[in-house]
């Protein structure tokens, strides 16, 4: 190999190799181009304005969800490509294949991400988030019959202390268990939601930033006073 060919392929591997970026690490009150700015899915979708249900011209008492407004100016990642996802973790574990995550900027701030990690990690995920943030500010409890086959994977996954068993009133055995924990801390709101599973149980894992889930600019957490798991971590 002569020198000139050694040159190029040393180029070419620095310029495959890319930056990764550990969401559990990130401190929300650093600026997000100290996290975004060596990440290649660079080109976010600029989106002006937040989210209100509306009434729909064609239908008078149908309403739909529309962005009003353009004094919040906020930046949302779609990363759904394999070779950008490789580039985030959560903990160090990798997101399933299947599932994209989600980043958004506002106000020069990471005020939001969503990713779901590799679904065999969910027991180790679940306890470094409690190591990390401490005792959740609450839970939101599901209950599954003793017989139910998504039961035994989630036994296998929780820790026995957020487990409880209860006879229902026809004397059935039942099991109740966090299907969220929620977390708030230092303007922040941080969810883990366990996603059942016949074999294995995976995780979505949420951060939000309060003041932007107040301003409406997160679609799917839009209506944040009326949010069934979230609106009462607002205050």
């Amino acid at each position: 190999m002569n020198r000139l060919s050694a040159v190029l392929i040393i180029l070419l591997s620095i310029g495959c190799n890319k930056s990764t970026l550990d969401l559990s690490t990130i401190d929300f009150s650093q600026p997000a181009s100290e996290y975004l700015k060596d990440i290649s899915p660079s080109k976010g979708e600029i989106q002006y304005g937040h989210w209100e249900l509306v009434k729909n011209n064609s239908a008078e008492d149908d309403l739909e969800l529309k962005l009003v407004g353009k004094e919040e100016v906020s930046k949302v990642y779609h990363i759904n490509d394999p070779s950008d996802k490789s580039q985030f973790s959560f903990f160090g574990y990798p997101s399933i294949g299947m599932m994209g995550i989600e980043i958004v900027e506002y106000q020069n701030k990471i005020a939001f991400y969503s990713i779901y990690p590799e679904g065999s990690k969910t027991s180790e995920i679940l306890l470094k988030l409690k190591q990390k943030l401490g005792e959740p500010s609450g839970v939101v409890l599901d209950t599954l019959g003793k017989t139910n086959i998504l039961l035994q994977p989630i036994l296998k996954t929780l820790p026995k202390d957020d487990i409880t068993y209860f006879n229902d009133e026809y004397d059935d055995q039942q099991v109740s268990f966090p299907e969220h924990y929620i977390w708030k801390r230092n303007g922040m709101i941080y969810q883990f939601t366990l996603l059942q599973g016949s074999e294995v149980v995976s995780s979505k894992i949420v951060a939000i930033d309060i003041k932007a889930f107040k301003d409406r600019i997160i679609l799917g957490y839009h209506v944040p006073d009326k949010d069934p798991v979230l609106g009462r971590f607002l205050n």
